[in-house]
């Protein structure tokens, strides 16, 4: 309970049990108390009337000197109870206190203060309720009767024993979170307990298993990679360069699907083939006066009078690569891919010894970031076969690991794992994205489940991580409807989670009245929910934001949203509410909604053993 609820100070830091007697602590804020030989008559009276006493009966006391470890209880007969407590507490003089007794074996006698009203009849139904059930008034029974009381669920003997076993298999579980899980339908496991207080305490996004999945890829490679490198033998050069541009290989075909795979044909493959080039070379010169038209007309439109030279000055692309006709800026605008990062990455290209056709080819014809890749280590192993000698290892050991090939890699793995948000256009576009991050999370771990690296047990159990999280949601969503939705807009990276309000008693009733409940976790605005409820045909939403800079921003906008709305036939109202301190709202409502607002509220108690 929670003592200051009374205006009473009693901090309590540290527990543990007394004489190998003590009683379970709870939440770290138990005490226990001996009391001291040599007492007074006075004293010696307390200490047997206390001693008599029955689990459930209360008694006053006032607080009358502390001394170090030492407390002196006056009780309502004037008798006095000296204690001796075994950790720090912090009480203070003159304090009138209600004290309960919660277990008494005869010798050892476990007192517990609480507010004389509520917490008194709370405290008193609870072992009315063990005793109905003859159940021992211990701390863990104690502990699990009032939890399973506090969300509304049955207090009898099955559900006790039930949630005693559970907790006996799961120690490191707290009896709220197994409680909790039972009362929700959800299956008691490693998993559930963990990825449950995940979304507690507000750490289940998607993006951060993205994130991590992201970074243990890059870390992999590179440690794969560098090994390869230490292995090196001059005399088997060949066989390590080819054996690293499998391990590419591999890796990327994990990542990629349909639209990444390689589309380019290089002019090694022309050459060994015996083709005439002539078409192919009057295709590119034919888009390369097509790509001259479309960035004249760009420059009249805007009234730019430049010259092309200062032009390709101004967005830091060489001339050596406009001289082999590689659209840089094109590039990037295509790929997500900023253009110093790909100019770095053509150029060291073109210095490892791909010919400047297969390189015009790999720029201007890779439509995704993986697509790049894929092209990229294709040409490097046509250039390699067709000329070994040509190629340094430690020139491609260098490229493969170098910052802008990894920026890259991680541009393609985060297209990969997030939706566009100028793209989305079906809501099963979230179902297709969940399972093409579980199947490539599981291709992931079986190419490389062999890897003996710490980079690689690594990325092992952030894929096996991100699975776990996405069996977790499929299981609420058998009970919600809920789903996270990993989006990428203008170049950054957020999470959204949706929890649409479903009263399931009236599931087949008609559908002209629903809320639902949207969270962003934006990278300017902050955490921001967005309650929007239909009524017929009009639609309310309540913003709930960080700051007045944010609910400005908002309000500036909200004819856009009204714009689309009426588009589809409804009628908006909206309000924009600015979080504040004073509010208590929830960093995340979503959760808080759909997991109740009781989880979110602790009960605090404080005990003391009392030893005779």
């Amino acid at each position: 309970m929670n003592i200051s609820d009374s205006g009473y100070n009693i901090n309590i830091s540290g527990v543990r049990p007394a004489g190998g007697q003590g009683t379970q602590n709870i939440q770290n804020q138990e005490a226990t108390q001996q009391v001291a030989k040599g007492t007074s008559a006075g004293e010696v009276s307390a200490n047997a009337l206390i001693s008599t006493a029955k689990e459930g009966q209360s008694f006053n006391g006032q607080i009358l000197d502390i001394t170090n470890d030492q407390v002196k209880i006056l009780l309502d007969n004037n008798q006095t109870l000296n204690a001796r407590m075994s950790e720090a507490v912090n009480l203070n003089i003159g304090d009138s206190l209600s004290f309960l007794i919660k277990e008494n074996n005869g010798s050892n006698v476990l007192i517990k203060p609480f507010n004389q009203d509520m917490n008194l009849m709370k405290d008193s139904a609870i072992f009315n309720v063990l005793e109905q059930n003859n159940l021992s008034p211990s701390e863990k029974n104690y502990q699990i009767a009032e939890s399973l009381m506090n969300n509304s669920m049955p207090v009898d003997k099955g559900s006790m024993q039930k949630i005693m076993q559970q907790s006996y298999r799961y120690p490191d579980a707290s009896i709220d979170t197994l409680v909790n899980l039972n009362k929700l339908g959800l299956p008691i496991n490693e998993t559930s307990i963990s990825q449950y207080n995940d979304y507690i305490s507000n750490s289940h996004q998607l993006t951060k298993d993205i994130s991590n999945i992201n970074s243990s890829i890059l870390e992999f490679s590179t440690e794969v990679l560098n090994n390869m490198g230490a292995d090196f033998d001059k005399g088997l050069a060949g066989d390590t360069i080819m054996h690293m541009l499998d391990f590419n290989d591999t890796l990327l075909q994990t990542l990629s699907d349909a639209e990444d795979m390689a589309n380019i044909t290089s002019n090694s493959e022309i050459l060994s083939q015996g083709i005439d080039q002539t078409d192919s070379n009057s295709d590119v010169a034919a888009n390369l006066e097509t790509q001259s038209t479309t960035v004249e007309n760009r420059m009249a439109a805007a009234d730019i009078n430049i010259t092309e030279q200062s032009q390709n000055e101004q967005l830091g692309i060489s001339d050596n690569l406009i001289n082999k006709g590689i659209d840089v800026k094109a590039s990037s605008e295509n790929l997500g891919i900023d253009k110093d990062t790909l100019s770095g990455l053509y150029e060291s290209l073109s210095k490892l010894g791909v010919d400047d056709e297969t390189l015009k080819n790999i720029a201007n014809e890779s439509k995704t970031p993986l697509q790049l890749l894929n092209n990229i280590n294709k040409a490097v192993g046509d250039s390699f076969k067709d000329n070994p000698e040509s190629f340094n290892f430690n020139e491609i050991k260098q490229f493969f690991t170098s910052e802008e090939y990894n920026k890259v890699l991680s541009g393609g793995i985060n297209k990969k794992f997030t939706l566009d948000t100028n793209e989305m256009k079906n809501p099963s576009e979230i179902d297709d994205l969940y399972k093409s991050m579980y199947e490539k999370t599981d291709k992931l771990m079986k190419a490389f489940s062999d890897s003996s690296g710490s980079a690689g047990k690594n990325l092992s159990e952030n894929a096996r991580g991100m699975q776990e999280r996405i069996d977790f949601m499929q299981t609420l969503n058998n009970m919600y409807s809920y789903a996270q939705i990993p989006f990428r807009n203008d170049g950054n990276d957020a999470n959204s989670e949706l929890f649409v309000y479903m009263n399931k008693k009236k599931i087949n009733e008609a559908k002209d009245n629903i809320s639902a409940l949207l969270h962003l976790d934006m990278k300017f605005h902050g955490p921001t929910d967005v309650h929007v409820s239909l009524h017929g045909n009009n639609v309310h939403t309540r913003f709930y934001v960080e700051d007045e800079q944010s609910a400005k921003i908002i309000d500036e906008h909200m004819t856009m949203l009204e714009k689309a709305i009426k588009e589809t036939g409804h009628t908006l109202t909206n309000e924009v509410i600015t979080r504040e301190p004073a509010l208590a709202l929830p960093e995340n409502m979503v959760v808080n909604e759909m997991f109740g607002n009781e989880l979110e509220k602790s009960v605090k108690r404080y005990s003391f053993d009392v030893r005779m």
